[in-house]
């Protein structure tokens, strides 16, 4: 007897006019700047928007009518160009609140407490991260305006507090701050994160810092009207929930226990310790800390179970024939994945996985067939509608890969698992039963893990330069623990925080078992050697590749083994395609004989890299603005090397044992391993330095100490030296009797001079040498002349020696001095030089600064994330 055909191992298309019109909207999204005028685009669209409809009510056309789809596409890709520039251009308001704070000013505020705070726990205390909606500005008299000592202001500002905010404190409430304010900045280095993008996209263009939880006071505003007042309550509710549970995990959980229950609950990673955060990242399973699909889908399926189960109770509904109890189920499963999604804080993959839940259960009601493509390219549509800054987020990006993954295996995993159900794959002895549905479910897992790793990998590698080789077992064995087990138990124990305290709290408890575990699990594969690769930034040219070669080994599997020749084809050529990028780039960075030295904005630090011919790369210094949350070397310095294809260093140099000069190191030294670590001998007070030295001992890193005179690099025509190590400068003045005395020693001054010569050009870099450091230099007669100078210690009045600066007599100086730094680096003396013909350039206002030497000239470009 046949077997019925099961529908659901069939692949769904997505609807062509869908399509067209998400891409197109999609590519409209991403061009920027609009080349027509904003107004007469509006009205162009709103025209072609009435021509679609009149020609579909005239016509009627199908799908494939080309006509449609090219009007349709053109339409929203016009309509998303508008979205896009609309939303990037900067507030027009003139009370916006970036539009009156342009520098570092300190000031008074009055605003909301938008959000449930974000809290950073380190050795040195908390930090507490709130996102206000401003309200008012108070300012010193002579900054206002005539009309008093306030301005009215509007936009959000994200504010950092030094410390825990007071009790007291909750969403919604109105409070006063006094905090330095300034705009929202990111480190311009190429491959580093785009923080000010990445907040611009949540409408915050203004950041502060608040010294002590005392600068805040919480305030009642004036009385308002009842309605006003309880709609003000109504809106904030989802938000004092979050706080609420928050709070109630920090009286009642230990970590990881806490962080973890923060994470899948109520969204909010921050209180994970950094330990577990790395442990779940190497292991790739970082994503089960993320609210997603797997969390709604597994609240929609308690939900629609435990609802079926009591309606199918009721003898008045099973008799009655006209009350669909699915529909019912499905109205009213709604309610509580939107709650869900509220409390979670509606993020990316929260609005994501909400959206495909109520577009699958209105189709349910209104009798539409299940189409998961269609669902997916919505569920895209409705997030870029509401977010168009969303299209370039990781979290975007990533989601909709893996669910695009997903989807497409769907259809694969269903024929296989009809397959074992018949015994087509299994001895018929044990196709049925436990054994049958523990292989089915296994078959699953690994299936829709692997279509997901596959899925997101280019992308994964461009955002995170990582990719774990055990996600495919680590996630079959820790989602069921987490999602089954901890996430249900932490469900039912927020229900019961508000009732019954003491059994929200065993249920906490009870699914903190299962954290436990997944957090052994994860900390078990992540100390795995060769768990994960670090790997360099692919372009977007290998990314498309990619996909294309992704798709075509997928065609046999739709479209039959007719189209086997076109998915060789197609296959073929994209690993040729991929290969051969690889292959040229390879030998181009061999054969090159174009140096170039690039100096990264690190913040207040400095770090540069020599990129010398026949791929000789030489990393001079690594350090930069950095905390216990943000490691520089990680974060800017890495992913720098990993955008310019480097995976290797011939040598790090190390000017003198200052955190802004090494503090990013441990981590190029684990990753890069670098075959020489040159150091000026001295530091050894330090135990973070000591630290390093010990890292760099145990990977089998040779350590040298340079002196004076010494060649640390020799190619062709090209030198790299060492001017002074410090070590001859005289310690001690002499008294007019012929006495020493001994003046305070400046560490700075024994700092590595180095000189690079490529030809008939220089450069020079001596690091934080003072002024003293410069003039014992130009009394030796050390060769110092150079084209380009580093600016001695990020540009400090106190090395700004005037002999030194005409004995050097640069064409350029560039400064490596981050925005807004505490020292007010670069002092105006260093630019002040530009009148003398110097060019001056800083990594705070130009970015990363690219030196080229071609054919015996020196061209210089920047990099400035606007």
């Amino acid at each position: 007897m046949p077997h019925p055909v099961d529908h659901s191992s069939r692949l769904n298309f997505p609807s062509p006019i869908l399509l067209v019109i998400v891409l197109a909207f999609a590519a409209g999204i991403s061009r920027v700047p609009n080349p027509f005028h904003e107004g007469k685009l509006l009205e162009f669209s709103i025209a072609s928007l009435i021509g679609i409809i009149f020609y579909f009510n005239k016509y009627k056309p199908r799908w494939h009518n080309f006509f449609c789809l090219f009007l349709s596409g053109f339409l929203f890709f016009l309509l998303g160009l508008q979205l896009s520039y609309s939303s990037l251009k900067p507030f027009a308001a003139a009370n916006h609140v970036s539009n009156l704070i342009k520098n570092k000013q300190i000031v008074t505020i009055s605003g909301i407490l938008l959000q449930h705070p974000a809290v950073f726990r380190s050795d040195s205390g908390p930090e507490t991260r709130i996102i206000m909606m401003a309200k008012t500005m108070y300012r010193p008299a002579e900054m206002l305006n005539k009309k008093g000592n306030s301005d009215r202001i509007d936009g959000l500002i994200q504010l950092t507090v030094n410390g825990s905010l007071p009790d007291n404190l909750w969403p919604g409430d109105h409070f006063l701050v006094r905090a330095a304010l300034a705009p929202v900045t990111t480190f311009s280095t190429p491959g580093s994160f785009n923080y000010k993008r990445h907040l611009a996209t949540r409408s915050i263009l203004v950041k502060g810092w608040v010294q002590s939880p005392v600068n805040i006071m919480k305030f009642h505003p004036l009385s308002s009207s009842p309605l006003k007042a309880w709609l003000h309550t109504i809106w904030f509710l989802p938000e004092r929930i979050r706080h609420g549970i928050a709070i109630f995990l920090d009286k009642t959980m230990d970590q990881p226990a806490r962080g973890i229950y923060k994470a899948i609950l109520i969204g909010d990673r921050t209180d994970v310790p950094t330990s577990i955060l790395e442990s779940f990242t190497a292991a790739g399973c970082i994503h089960i800390l993320a609210i997603s699909g797997v969390h709604m889908g597994l609240l929609a399926l308690i939900t629609t179970a435990a609802l079926t189960w009591l309606l199918r109770r009721s003898q008045m509904l099973l008799l009655s024939s006209h009350i669909p109890i699915r529909k019912i189920v499905a109205v009213i499963t709604l309610l509580p994945l939107f709650l869900y999604a509220l409390i979670a804080g509606f993020n990316i993959p929260v609005l994501r996985a909400f959206l495909m839940a109520a577009v699958f259960f209105l189709a349910i009601l209104f009798d539409r067939p299940a189409n998961l493509p269609n669902h997916i390219l919505l569920a895209a549509f409705l997030i870029l509608l509401w977010q168009p800054g969303s299209l370039f987020t990781a979290s975007f990006q990533l989601s909709f890969s893996a669910i695009i993954a997903i989807a497409l295996i769907y259809p694969l995993l269903g024929k296989l698992l009809i397959q074992i159900n018949n015994g087509g794959y299994i001895p018929s002895s044990i196709c049925n039963g436990f054994t049958s549905r523990l292989f089915r479910w296994l078959t699953a897992g690994i299936g829709v893990t692997i279509a997901a790793t596959l899925g997101t990998l280019p992308l994964l590698i461009y955002h995170f330069n990582r990719f774990s080789l055990v996600a495919p077992i680590s996630n079959l064995l820790v989602e069921p623990i987490i999602c089954f087990w901890s996430l249900i138990f932490g469900l039912f124990a927020c229900l019961w925080i508000p009732i019954a305290p003491i059994i929200a709290q065993f249920f906490f408890f009870t699914g903190a078992l299962g954290i436990t575990g997944a957090e052994k699990i994860c900390t078990f594969f992540s100390s795995l050697s060769h768990a994960f690769l670090w790997l360099p930034t692919p372009s977007y040219y290998e990314i498309t590749l990619y996909y294309i070669f992704l798709a075509s080994t997928a065609i046999p599997f739709y479209l039959g083994k007719k189209r086997r020749f076109l998915s060789i084809t197609v296959t073929v050529s994209c690993l040729l395609a991929l290969s051969s990028p690889l292959a040229i780039i390879s030998l181009r960075k061999h054969f090159s004989t174009t140096p170039s030295v690039s100096i990264l904005d690190v913040g207040h630090g400095s770090s540069l890299l020599l990129q010398l011919p026949h791929n000789h790369n030489i990393l001079i210094d690594g350090g930069g603005a950095g905390s216990d949350r943000f490691n520089i070397g990680e974060r800017v310095i890495a992913p720098f090397l990993w955008k310019r294809r480097i995976s290797s260093l011939d040598a790090v140099i190390i000017s003198h044992a200052h955190a802004d000069h090494y503090n990013g190191l441990p981590f190029i030294l684990n990753r890069f391993v670098p075959k020489v670590l040159w150091t000026n001998g001295n530091g050894e007070y330090d135990l973070d330095y000591r630290q390093l030295l010990n890292l760099a001992a145990r990977l089998g890193i040779e350590t040298r100490i340079a002196h004076t005179d010494d060649l640390l690099f020799q190619d062709e025509g090209i030198s790299l030296a060492c001017i002074a190590d410090g070590n001859q400068l005289p310690h001690e003045d002499k008294t007019d009797s012929g006495r020493g005395r001994y003046t305070h020693f400046n560490p700075n001054n024994i700092s590595l001079v180095l000189r690079l010569d490529v030809g008939t050009k220089s450069f020079l870099f001596p690091a934080d040498i003072d002024a003293k450091m410069e003039d014992y230099l130009v009394e030796e007669g050390r060769k110092i002349s150079a084209d380009v100078l580093l600016a001695p210690h990020h540009g400090s009045r106190s090395s700004l020696s005037l002999e030194f600066l005409e004995r050097v007599d640069p064409k350029f100086v560039a400064i490596s001095a981050g925005r807004n730094n505490p020292f007010n680096l670069p002092d105006q003396s260093f630019l002040d030089l530009q009148k003398k013909g110097i060019d001056i350039l800083t990594t705070g206002k130009d970015g990363t600064l690219i030196f080229k030497v071609v054919n015996n000239k020196i061209t210089v470009s920047s990099y400035q994330v606007n």
